[in-house]
């Protein structure tokens, strides 16, 4: 069995929500603003997120 580390469980967490998944397909739309705008800055699973599967 392999151990996940802190900061890839976290990527993966946010992977697999459906409001950063949503706003990660729909940047323009109200979530996707909200999401980008202000939780992007302070959610460690969002820049885990960026950080392993790429920014937009």
């Amino acid at each position: 069995m392999k151990i996940i580390d802190g900061k890839r469980f976290k990527a993966v967490v946010c992977h697999h929500c459906p409001l950063c998944r949503h706003a990660r397909k729909k940047p323009d739309s109200f979530i996707g603003r909200i999401i980008h705008q202000r939780h992007a800055e302070d959610c460690p699973s969002w820049q885990a997120e960026q950080d392993l599967y790429g920014k937009e």
